[in-house]
């Protein structure tokens, strides 16, 4: 971690991602951070960086996590959102 991270879950923070947004109109307020079991953490200020660490915590879980069920359950989360994604929506 080499910045400020979101409050949540102190004092022992866990596993995941955990994301801080303290007002709508402030976007520069944003803070996140997020913490694998293998080890791998990154933090994030700002919206558009805590956007980006978002991703990159999907795509760690997803494809480069060296724990076997941690990568199965980042890409059934992925295929669930794109299943979501996809869906037609009913009017």
């Amino acid at each position: 971690m080499n910045g400020i991270g979101p409050t949540i879950g102190n004092p022992r923070p866990g596993c995941g991602l955990r994301v801080r947004l303290d007002s709508n109109k402030a976007k520069s307020l944003a803070s996140g951070d997020y913490m694998c079991p293998c080890g791998h953490a990154e933090d994030a200020t700002g919206h558009a960086e805590v956007e980006a660490l978002a991703i990159r915590y999907g795509r760690h879980r997803r494809d480069d996590c060296p724990i076997p069920e941690i990568r199965a359950a980042g890409a059934r989360e992925y295929a669930a959102l794109q299943q979501s994604l996809t869906k037609r929506r009913r009017k």
